[in-house]
């Protein structure tokens, strides 16, 4: 006998006339709320009151480009640097059609006026404005820097009588705007605080993302005491770390040796331990210590970008070490496990010699897909930025709600890679000489670091240049800064979803 089956009930989006919701794996983590969508701008208006003759603003943007591009004093303007003078042209110029402007209509009060008011619109999904009402005086700086530039060049050129952009416009620069780029005081502190990512990142025995946590807040320590930028990040390799001579597998190997009992010779140093309140939570694979310092070294990222920073190396303290080496070992265990399951027994060896340290140091969970579309399983894979940056995310929420952007009324903090290196390289600047801290940092000379340095109110031996166009990148940095020691236009950065 057949049993009668009770139909279902529609869901509320069926009933509304919704498109039904589609089954799959659900989006986890979603980092920003989409925009609405954008009117389309106004257009502006293909010749000027005042002056019939004047190029288009297209042109204009070409024309200074080229000049900024292959001039040899100052220093020329790097391609990026070109490219953000464009946006923010483009944005000024969008807010001069919607009044019905040419660009050449600009005039001092014109100038005024839009400084005075909310910064463009650039479209771009980020985190809101602090001030919607009113743009931030490191945005007045920078828009008035670039204004001035191509309005001064277009007067060189006659394409205008007078140049809206006087000297008597000129923002003034605001040095606590430049504070979202840097930690609040004591933050660094509590990051660095190994006690603290153990609670933030507290794996248990019975959970399957033991392994994810360990990882976490290993590379959460790393940032915190080297100050490296997220693409460094992603590039390490188990072989950057080292003990002595050897690499960090055969350290923590032979100082697993010396800790067996009777295997201590007379006159050597007792075998240093690592200092954890639950090993069997905390250092589950059995970690050890090894007699020499531990050295990370960081290798060169980008040489042939324009972005591109030194390669350098960092003796790791044992607070440190006491959540690096566990996860450490805990990678080694699992490579071994997956060689175990996924390679046959005549290539293991040869498997994980090849896997083990030229593989990521901090890897993916997910796997990738061989040419058929099968998932690869025997070795490990990068992490995408996306991922550091959820990883970040969370330690920010672990600590207390003032460090984060919950509390309402509260200044806002930035959550990443690059706060925490902008926070060292400030320490840095204050406890060591600027050669030292130059050093440390990865830039190729001490004018990667006037940005940071501005917003400390720390003055470097870098020279300066009468062009206030000019402008030196910062990698991991904020904002950017003209030659004149006035910080630019923040660089955003979106992150695209992904997994950890």
């Amino acid at each position: 006998m057949k049993t009668r089956q009770t139909p279902r009930s529609p869901s509320p989006a069926a009933v509304d006339g919704a498109a039904p919701r589609k089954r799959g794996r659900p989006r986890i983590h979603p980092l920003t709320t989409p925009l609405p969508p954008e009117l389309p701008p106004p257009v502006p208006p293909a010749r000027g009151r005042a002056h019939p003759n004047a190029p288009s603003h297209e042109e204009v943007i070409h024309s200074y480009s080229q000049v900024c591009l292959t001039r040899e004093i100052p220093k020329p303007l790097t391609q990026s640097s070109v490219r953000a003078n464009a946006v923010l042209w483009g944005a000024w110029c969008r807010w001069l059609a919607g009044q019905a402007l040419h660009w050449s209509d600009a005039t001092a009060p014109t100038v005024e006026a839009f400084l005075d008011g909310p910064a463009p619109s650039l479209r771009r999904q980020h985190r809101p404005a602090r001030n919607p009402s009113k743009m931030s005086s490191l945005t007045r700086v920078r828009y008035f820097s670039v204004l001035k530039g191509i309005y001064e060049h277009a007067g060189r050129l006659n394409w205008i009588d007078e140049v809206p952009t006087i000297d008597e416009l000129q923002p003034e620069y605001v040095a606590k705007d430049a504070q979202g780029g840097v930690l609040p005081p004591g933050v660094l502190a509590r990051l660095q605080n190994t006690r603290q990512l153990q609670e933030i990142f507290s794996p248990t025995s019975d959970t399957k993302s033991h392994w994810q946590l360990l990882r976490d807040r290993a590379a959460v320590a790393l940032v915190a005491e080297c100050g490296i930028t997220t693409a460094e990040l992603i590039d390490l390799q188990l072989r950057d770390l080292g003990a002595g001579p050897d690499n960090i597998v055969l350290a923590m190997a032979k100082a697993a040796q010396r800790a067996l009992p009777g295997s201590e010779r007379e006159g050597t140093p007792p075998t240093p331990t690592l200092n954890l309140s639950n090993p069997a939570i905390d250092n589950p694979a059995g970690a050890r210590m090894p007699a020499a310092p531990v050295v990370l070294t960081v290798r060169p990222t980008q040489p042939h970008s324009e972005r591109a920073l030194n390669g350098r190396s960092f003796v790791l303290p044992a607070r440190v070490c006491e959540v690096l080496l566990p996860w450490v070992a805990q990678r080694e265990a699992l490579l071994t496990g997956m060689a175990a399951k996924h390679v046959p027994l005549a290539r293991r060896e040869a498997h994980l010699k090849e896997h083990s340290l030229t593989g990521p140091l901090f890897p993916s969970r997910q796997s990738r897909k061989d040419k058929e579309g099968k998932p690869i399983r025997d070795r490990f894979f990068p992490m995408e930025s996306a991922a550091v940056y959820l990883i970040f995310k969370r330690a920010f929420a672990g600590l207390e709600p003032s460090t984060g952007s919950g509390a309402r009324g509260t200044a806002r903090t930035a959550q990443g890679t690059s706060v925490i290196r902008n926070t060292l390289i400030q320490h840095w600047l204050r406890t060591m000489p600027e050669e030292e801290a130059q050093k440390r940092a990865g830039f190729k000379t001490l004018e990667g670091m006037r940005v940071i340095a501005r917003a400390a109110g720390i003055t470097t031996q870098s020279l300066t240049s009468p062009d206030s166009n000019a402008q030196v990148e910062i990698e991991g940095a904020d904002t950017r800064i003209d030659k004149k020691g006035q910080p630019g236009q923040k660089a955003v950065r979106r992150a695209k979803g992904g997994r950890v």
